[in-house]
């Protein structure tokens, strides 16, 4: 009989698949209360890293994968992702516990090439903070916070209640992490006042920024679509990423999104 509690939740339902690939292919472990990891090993000598927020994929059910997922089998990649319920900043003992074990034990050095992706202010922040960890790592990122405290950032209006969390310590700030990247390419909207503010505080050497006016929100939907990160990937594998090649890519998808396209349709 089909299991009725994992039909009305999809949480259990994306948590079993989850479980069972990380069974097969690697590993799924709880970090904490509010972090998962999810491990794929191949016979590959590049690693794509993502951060993603789980309680954004489990509304897919099954369905839900972590960003850059969809590059696993497509460019025979081993992968990992760490995931947080809701907007933690990732701040967490156990996740910074696995990221510098990883690194101590020669994990990232064993790849020639890492990727690191993340979309979303939290995720993004996150994702530029862990490259100290890798370092020589090639990095996408959608719309990331570089910083959210005052002292850093004070044009940052949303995430005014995250500060007593101070996420922004202890250093490096994500701008001074990606000093250690070999490149980097941040997507913003520069219609959006935080996100250009964020995005013009990305100045480590090699940093690309590409701007999609009003794409807000939707440039994260369709950074996540496989018809686009597959692509996106084999790009940064290649190191040929280009900002032509980003907006020729990411364009199409965007004027599919109706949140989007809306927004077009309001500015007239």
């Amino acid at each position: 009989m089909p299991d009725t509690a994992a039909q009305m939740d999809p949480r259990r339902e994306w948590l079993r698949h989850l479980g069972r690939i990380g069974a097969d292919h690697g590993l799924f472990t709880r970090l904490d209360g509010r972090h998962l990891a999810l491990m794929v090993e191949e016979e590959s000598d590049t690693l794509l890293v993502s951060f993603d927020r789980m309680d954004q994929l489990w509304q897919h059910g099954a369905e839900g994968m972590p960003l850059g997922f969809d590059a696993v089998p497509a460019h025979n990649v081993s992968f990992l992702s760490l995931m947080s319920a809701g907007r933690s900043w990732f701040r967490s003992t156990e996740v910074e516990a696995m990221l510098s074990g990883l690194a101590k034990d020669g994990y990232f050095a064993s790849f020639r090439k890492i990727i690191v992706l993340a979309a979303s202010p939290d995720c993004g922040h996150a994702a530029a903070r862990a490259v100290a960890h890798m370092p020589g790592a090639r990095v996408l990122l959608a719309r990331p916070a570089a910083a959210i405290s005052a002292a850093h950032a004070p044009f940052e209006t949303r995430f005014r209640s995250a500060r007593r969390a101070d996420p922004d310590t202890p250093p490096p700030l994500g701008p001074e992490a990606l000093a250690h990247a070999s490149g980097t390419t941040i997507l913003f909207d520069p219609r959006d006042p935080c996100d250009a503010g964020q995005a013009a505080m990305f100045r480590a050497p090699n940093t690309t920024r590409i701007g999609f006016p009003l794409a807000g929100r939707a440039l994260d939907r369709a950074l996540a679509a496989p018809e686009a990160i597959v692509p996106l990937t084999r790009h940064l594998m290649r190191d040929t990423l280009t900002a032509r090649t980003a907006r020729a890519i990411l364009r199409p998808i965007l004027r599919a999104d109706p949140v989007y396209r809306a927004r077009l349709s309001a500015r007239g």
